[in-house]
């Protein structure tokens, strides 16, 4: 039997990116697509076996993030409420636009960056599109980040096909740097049960050469030891205070990080891994990088 193979509505931003009056990239100049709804689809195997159900997804107007309307007729009140407050904090701290300066642009050291959400049952999606004056670039960056979302929205749908309780995705994304080659961004996501009172927190984060389109790691940048995360802890009381007492010092650097553009890193620690739920994600700065 031949694959059926799922498909993604994801709205993609397209078209060339102009200079206003002001010398700047205009958000205005970047058109977005939108698409139309379509039915659910059965994902099989090659035994014909259901594995998955697809969900029908919808391009929308919010691109805030903002969440208006119940993510699921299923969803209780109590539910509803705990998604809406954590998706409204994470929206409005969210940098969700960026219009670089015209030189900076042309010289590959920063990218245009607009929002794309994508609505549908059990899904409140906001992701970034970004426009590079090279098209390699742009299809780097947003090759790699759609695919994570994708990824995000397949494991959902798999594991709510024969949950007793099935589970409800919030997406969106924060940029943090954008200036000097280096492109970071975090995709933060948060996951919640129909019944449950709280949910668990997700941060991805993708730092980009904005010259090449390049995903960097924390070896590009001359890695981080041991000792230098420790001391940034401990140097730190409010920080300190956030990880369990039995998990300090910290035996091992987490992969999870972002840079500024003046390679300042941040060490990233999820939500419930070093310390308790309310601390949420832990967000550990430790300087400069070493190149």
């Amino acid at each position: 039997m031949k694959h059926v193979l799922k498909t993604y509505i994801m709205a993609a931003l397209i078209g060339s990116v102009a200079l206003g009056a002001n010398g700047l990239v205009q958000a205005s100049d970047v058109e977005v697509v939108k698409v139309n709804a379509e039915p659910a689809a059965a994902v099989v195997n090659d035994n014909g076996d259901v594995v998955a159900v697809a969900t029908p997804t919808e391009a929308h107007n919010n691109t805030t993030g903002i969440m208006t309307k119940r993510i699921s007729q299923d969803i209780s009140p109590a539910t509803n409420k705990a998604l809406w407050e954590e998706s409204d904090e994470l929206a409005r701290e969210a940098d969700l636009v960026q219009v670089p300066e015209a030189n900076a642009y042309y010289q590959r050291l920063a990218v245009s960056v607009s929002p794309v959400a994508v609505t549908g049952d059990r899904l409140h999606i906001t992701y970034p599109t970004v426009t590079s004056v090279s098209p390699v670039v742009t299809k780097e960056i947003n090759d790699r980040i759609t695919k994570y979302v994708q990824t995000l929205q397949k494991n959902l749908e798999k594991a709510n096909l024969k949950a007793d309780m099935k589970e409800n995705l919030y997406i969106t994304y924060d940029v943090e740097a954008n200036d000097k080659g280096i492109f970071s961004v975090l995709i933060k996501s948060y996951t919640i049960g129909d019944q449950a009172a709280n949910g668990l927190n997700t941060v991805k984060a993708f730092t980009f050469n904005s010259t090449s389109g390049k995903v960097l790691s924390l070896g590009d940048f001359g890695g981080v030891s041991k000792e230098v995360l420790n001391t940034a802890i401990n140097e730190d009381e409010d920080l300190k205070a956030q990880f369990f007492p039995e998990n300090l010092p910290v035996d091992k650097v987490p992969a999870d990080f972002y840079a500024t553009a003046d390679h300042e890193l941040y060490l990233i620690f999820q939500q419930g891994t070093v310390g308790p739920m309310s601390s949420g994600t832990i967000y550990v700065p430790v300087g400069k990088s070493k190149r």
